[in-house]
């Protein structure tokens, strides 16, 4: 091989590598339910999404531990309220993924708020605005019990380019806490205060997160098998298996009738049936 070919395959694995890391950035991509509706008739409009997979099947149940979590480890997804209202998400496992069929038992947990948008560089967990603003030791800034943050990069009037001068600086993005849902019980996502678990683990989970104002608001969807972090290791952050994911989001027209918890400032209605 000369050094020309050399040069190109380089540059190709350079790319490849850059390519990676930038979809592991807070982001959103895929991932927008919109604006939650009623139909005319005032039925729920229910967005799904069934094209995404999350890294691991443990993301979610390890960001509940005193290390806090890895943001890599699972998928944003985000909506938008008009008015104040209750919203049902569903969470349920497909046939997507590297990772073995049947493994992954999903959990969410809902924020308000809205990581770093285009064109600002997305928030990630080795931002320098991300380790300066949680304790030293941690796995990453991503907690699913309660608030946090996550820093981005500075983005360049040129991009890659500092010397052409910062366009947007830096800055952290906030997300506050409002309440989670778990697959299964404390067997398989731990033993954390405040998780919230539908009692059979199944690979599918359903919750109403009830009195939810106006505004934007972040999910965050990962893997509920906290023990599994033994078991699926990869030689980088980027090559985890990973596990297809159904998401749901819709209005629910009035407050629901299954068992309400209080969870973070919001009535959390955990609602479950088998999978048809």
């Amino acid at each position: 091989m000369n050094w020309i070919s050399k040069f190109i395959l380089a540059a190709w694995v350079v790319l490849a590598i850059a390519g990676t890391r930038a979809s592991a950035h807070v982001g959103y991509s895929g991932r927008d339910f919109g604006t939650l509706m009623y139909n005319s008739d005032g039925s729920a409009q229910t967005v799904t999404i069934a094209t995404q997979t999350v890294s691991s099947s443990f993301g979610w149940a390890d960001a509940t531990d005193a290390d806090w979590g890895d943001s890599h480890r699972g998928r944003f997804f985000r909506f938008t309220l008009s008015g104040s209202g209750d919203v049902q998400i569903t969470a349920q496992r497909n046939l997507l993924g590297t990772g073995t069929t049947g493994t992954l038992l999903p959990a969410f947990s809902l924020y308000s708020g809205l990581g770093q948008l285009a064109p600002e560089q997305g928030g990630h967990d080795s931002a320098q605005y991300s380790t300066d603003n949680r304790p030293a030791g941690t796995e990453g800034s991503l907690r699913a019990l309660g608030n946090w943050s996550i820093g981005n990069d500075p983005t360049y009037n040129i991009a890659g380019d500092p010397t052409s001068g910062i366009k947007y600086a830096p800055r952290l993005a906030y997300f506050t806490y409002i309440g989670n849902a778990a697959d299964g019980d404390p067997a398989n996502y731990g033993t954390a205060a405040g998780i919230f678990g539908d009692g059979s683990a199944d690979g599918y989970l359903t919750a109403t997160f009830s009195g939810l104002a106006a505004g934007d608001y972040s999910l965050w969807v990962g893997g509920a098998n906290y023990d599994r972090q033994s078991v699926e290791t990869g030689p980088t952050n980027y090559t985890y298996p990973t596990y297809g994911v159904t998401v749901s989001a819709s209005l629910v027209p009035e407050p629901s009738t299954g068992s309400l918890l209080f969870c973070g400032g919001a009535i959390l209605g955990l609602l479950r049936r088998r999978k048809s």
